[in-house]
C-alpha cells in the first residue's frame, strides 16, 4: 500500500507542475468610453491546459478621484462581484465558450454624475493548485476627453518635471512635464496634509513634453504639492495659490 501511494503522489505531482495557463487581453490596451454611459468595460480571455480552477486577485485599482466609492467589478461566466470583492475564483475549461472575463470602471459618482478621468486595474490569475503559475495584465480605461492636457513636443531625452508657472498662481496655472518613453503617467495635486485634492493624468502616454492646465477654483489659499510618477521616475514640487 505505502509504495502505491508513493507512486500516486509522483503521478499527481508531475500533472500539478505541468499544467500551464494563458491570459490575454482581448479590448484594446486603452479603452475608451464615452459620456452616455455609467462604466467601460475591458475584456480579457483565460485558457489552462487542463480544467482547473482559476483565482483571479486583483492587485493594483488606481482611479481618477469620483469612481470611487463605486470603483471596479470583476466579472466571469458567473456573475459580476461587488466592488469590495479583490478576489474571484472559478473553473475554467481549455477552448471553452465561457472563458472570458470583463473589468468594469464605472465612471459615474453615486449620484450618476460623469466624471471624465482615467484608470487602471492589474488582474494576476493564478492557478488555485499551484500558485506559483500565474499571469498577470493590466486593464486601462479613460473617458472620451482627458481635459487640458496638451503634447508640445516629442523629442524627449531625459524625464522631466518643471516649476508650474505662474507660481504663484491664481486660481489657475500649467505644468509642463516631459517622459522619453512611452510610459502610463500618473500627475496628482496634494494639500499640505498630504490628502489628494486632483488627478491631472491617469494614463499611458507617449514619449514627449506635455502641458497639463490646473484650475484650483475652489480650493482654499495656500500650499500645495504636485507628483509626477512615470515607470520608476518620481518627481515632486511645490506651488502657492494665492487668492
Amino acid at each position: 500500500m505505502k509504495k502505491v501511494f508513493i507512486l500516486f503522489l509522483m503521478f499527481g505531482s508531475s500533472q500539478l507542475f505541468s499544467q500551464t495557463l494563458t491570459f490575454t487581453r482581448i479590448s484594446p490596451e486603452i479603452v475608451i468610453g464615452d459620456t452616455t454611459g455609467f462604466e467601460i468595460v475591458s475584456y480579457g480571455k483565460l485558457n489552462p491546459s487542463i480544467t482547473t480552477q482559476i483565482r483571479m486577485i486583483r492587485t493594483i485599482e488606481d482611479l481618477t478621484i469620483g469612481w470611487q466609492p463605486l470603483g471596479t467589478s470583476i466579472c466571469n461566466y458567473n456573475a459580476c462581484y461587488p466592488p469590495d470583492a479583490d478576489t474571484v475564483t472559478a473553473t475554467y475549461t481549455p477552448a471553452a465558450s465561457d472563458d472570458t472575463i470583463s473589468i468594469h470602471f464605472y465612471v459615474r459618482d453615486i449620484n450618476y454624475v460623469f466624471i471624465h478621468g482615467a484608470g487602471r486595474v492589474r488582474i494576476r490569475a493564478e492557478l488555485v493548485s499551484n500558485p506559483s503559475v500565474y499571469l498577470e495584465q493590466d486593464f486601462r480605461a479613460v473617458t472620451p476627453l482627458t481635459i487640458g492636457i496638451h503634447q508640445i513636443s516629442t523629442i524627449v531625452k531625459d524625464f522631466s518635471l518643471n516649476q508650474n508657472y505662474p507660481n504663484p498662481f491664481n486660481p489657475s496655472t500649467k505644468i509642463n512635464f516631459a517622459i522619453p518613453k512611452s510610459d502610463y503617467v500618473s500627475l496628482r495635486v496634494y494639500d499640505i496634509l498630504g490628502r489628494e485634492v486632483k488627478v491631472l493624468v491617469n494614463e499611458n502616454l507617449s514619449a514627449g513634453e506635455y502641458e497639463v492646465g490646473f484650475d484650483a477654483k475652489g480650493l482654499s489659499s495656500g500650499m500645495y504639492y504636485y507628483s509626477l510618477r512615470a515607470g520608476e521616475y518620481v518627481s515632486v514640487k511645490k506651488m502657492v495659490l494665492v487668492k
